[in-house]
């Protein structure tokens, strides 16, 4: 069942396709005997997760290409003839997030912290007399811990999280659903702390590469672990000098876009011009290339 679990995490379904019932109703296995390899050298390697996961990921299976073949027809992979193709789950768009713009905060360990989320939202689902009430939003550097500590109340988890499928934790959860909405790309392109990481890495590139080819391959590398092909690094210069065009001339738009979230600025850096590049990195943060797993 681990086993079967940890392939799940890397290909997005598992060799058993039912991992909520390994029973007789559940799936066969599409590679009974893969599967059984698997779990013994889980055992072997002494329950080693870090290795099964890193051997998963180095494996010619995940580092095939995910189009679909002429040759094969399996619409549904389940010969694993082409590589995993899914959308990374909500806690996962978060940290990539963090971690690109040089936001995320190592530490380990400790209580739970409360990033941005709009106002109201718990007094809405509380009790008159509950002690959580108010969502009281942490500052510094608890706005820039990992997914896996924001706190998480019950009745209202953190939307960002809800809005991507994380589950409500009511009961447990082996799967979870994929979707896609008009409410999710609203969410990336707007919410506070998308919005400040676009504003940091846009920093980050604009401080660290001389012209735009390189801080566009920079990006791309980060974020979709690639350099941009053709029509990407079309589509991206276009909006870029749109942005350039938005926000020159000292626009006042520029300083209300470079003031979302809590993280300061780098004054030295020109206003107009990590403007028009934080624009930018919000679309390439909202699109298949960062949110997708290919």
């Amino acid at each position: 069942v681990l086993a079967n679990r940890l392939w799940q995490q890397v290909f997005g379904v598992g060799l058993v396709r039912t991992p909520e019932d390994f029973g007789v109703q559940g799936q066969r296995p599409t590679h009974p005997e893969l599967l059984d390899w698997l779990a013994v050298e889980l055992r072997e390697s002494g329950w080693d997760m870090q290795h099964m996961l890193r051997m998963m990921m180095t494996s010619r299976a995940f580092r095939q290409v995910s189009a679909a073949r002429a040759d094969l027809e399996d619409p549904e992979n389940l010969l694993v003839g082409r590589g995993p193709r899914y959308r990374l789950d909500a806690e996962v768009l978060r940290d990539l997030g963090l971690w690109s713009s040089g936001l995320l905060d190592p530490t380990m360990g400790g209580e739970g912290v409360k990033p941005y989320q709009p106002s109201g939202m718990w007094s809405a689902m509380a009790h008159p007399a509950s002690n959580t009430k108010q969502y009281v939003a942490d500052t510094g550097e608890r706005l820039y811990r990992r997914s896996l500590y924001v706190y998480w109340k019950r009745t209202s988890p953190h939307p960002m999280m809800t809005l991507f499928d994380a589950p409500d934790r009511e009961s447990a959860c082996v799967r979870r659903s994929r979707t896609s909405t008009p409410l999710q790309s609203l969410g990336l392109f707007n919410e506070t702390q998308r919005i400040e990481m676009a504003r940091e890495l846009a920093e980050r590139l604009v401080r660290e590469n001389d012209n735009d080819d390189a801080r566009l391959a920079s990006m791309f590398t980060m974020l979709a672990c690639r350099t941009p092909r053709d029509l990407e690094r079309e589509a991206c210069l276009q909006l870029l000098d749109a942005m350039r065009d938005r926000y020159g001339n000292e626009s006042p738009e520029a300083e209300t876009l470079l003031a979302v979230g809590e993280a300061s600025r780098d004054p030295s850096l020109p206003a107009a011009e990590v403007a028009a590049w934080t624009q930018l990195v919000v679309a390439v943060l909202a699109s298949d290339a960062a949110t997708m797993q290919y």
